[in-house]
């Protein structure tokens, strides 16, 4: 499916990135929205507040199949005095949308002849980092904040990997599923694999025959035409 970005055939482009972070967990979330403009953008009734260049965001891998890459979300000119709550939130596993919209001379979301406003990324926080630099012309320290996102794609990947196949936990996850009802029974049980059977096989129909109760079958070689 593919994207049509009419914005792109103007002579003049203005764009800009847009976060959404939903840090904390349900049902105490608390939801902060920011982008790369110099002022605040409001798109379907979300404003944006405008960090400018405070605001850094990775480079976004464009491929023809989905990918699992990791980002990097940056924001500078953090109060040292506000360090402690950044580190005291619960920001691991939050969730991260990025978007990348197309500005009007207005600074505002073009709406025309579609809204230019287009989704590139979405995962989770799985890291957090905060660095100081000595900022010699206010004289004061400047704390950076970065967060690395782990895509989505990479999450159910993970998700799907790590789930045991116990019937007790695959039950938990898949209500009904009777596909690993069995595992218990064989999970101690040895296969020599390759090795011709030794008995308790399949007898051959009728039960009375030569290899009856071996496994085995006895030859029947096809009788010529006469």
């Amino acid at each position: 499916m593919t994207t049509t970005m009419t914005a792109l055939n103007s002579a003049n482009i203005r764009h800009a990135e847009f976060v959404r972070m939903v840090v904390g967990k349900a049902p105490t979330t608390t939801t902060y929205t920011f982008c790369s403009a110099a002022a605040a953008v409001t798109v379907d009734g979300i404003t944006f507040t405008g960090m400018g260049s405070l605001l850094g965001i990775g480079q976004v891998e464009r491929n023809i199949k989905s990918t699992s890459t990791d980002m990097m979300i940056s924001l500078t000119g953090i109060d040292p005095a506000n360090v402690a709550i950044v580190l005291g939130a619960n920001i691991k596993g939050s969730t991260v949308e990025v978007w990348r919209g197309f500005l009007d001379s207005d600074n505002q979301i073009i709406t025309s002849p579609t809204q230019q406003f287009f989704k590139r990324y979405q995962g989770i926080i799985n890291n957090i980092s905060i660095t100081e630099d000595w900022d010699d012309n206010i004289r004061s320290r400047i704390a950076t904040c970065s967060v690395s996102c782990t895509s989505m794609k990479r999450v159910l990947e993970t998700y799907v990997a790590a789930c045991k196949t116990s019937k007790t936990i695959w039950q938990s996850r898949y209500p009904g599923d009777i596909s690993m009802d069995r595992v218990d029974a064989i999970s101690n049980t040895n296969f020599d694999f390759g090795k011709p059977p030794q008995g308790g096989g399949v007898s051959t129909p009728g039960g009375g025959g030569a290899g009856a109760g071996t496994g085995k079958y006895e030859r029947i070689d096809p009788i010529d035409p006469v």
